[in-house]
């Protein structure tokens, strides 16, 4: 919102959510991670080295549950980060529609006073009173000195 009252405030944008913070950026490395997991553990990559049935069915589960839970999460932070946008629009335009009322009174205040300034006429000037007033003799005599 602007400081001054000489333009008009600007109308505040719609944004689809408020930038991903470092909580949201690290949830959702984590949740690509598991469900990358998942995938490596279905198709038994070597690099997890799963021997038995009951090793390969508690590494899979734990992953599932895992990226499940993570992906949940990742979907609660963008439903919360769509809300705090919503309610900061909200705020926004509450702050703007307030801005706008007092640009406009200004103004229309600012359009009378130069209404009236114009159509009035110069006054003049009827007593003649010198604005300089002359110093006594006593304190020219001191500031001389």
């Amino acid at each position: 919102m602007p400081k001054r009252f000489n333009t008009a405030p600007e109308l505040p944008r719609v944004r689809r959510r408020i930038g991903r913070d470092t909580t949201e950026a690290m949830v959702t490395v984590l949740a690509l991670a598991c469900s990358a997991g998942v995938f490596g553990v279905m198709i038994r990559w070597e690099f997890f080295d799963i021997t038995t049935q009951s090793e390969y069915d508690f590494m899979r589960n734990a992953f599932l549950i895992s990226s499940g839970l993570l992906w949940l999460m990742v979907i609660r932070l963008e439903l919360t980060s769509k809300s705090k946008a919503e309610s900061l629009y909200a705020i926004q335009m509450k702050e703007y529609e307030i801005m706008r009322t007092q640009w406009l009174e200004i103004a229309s205040e600012k359009m009378v006073y130069d209404a009236k300034k114009a159509t009035q006429p110069l006054e003049i000037v009827q007593n003649r009173e010198p604005i300089i007033v002359q110093v006594p003799e006593k304190e020219k005599k001191s500031k001389d000195k």
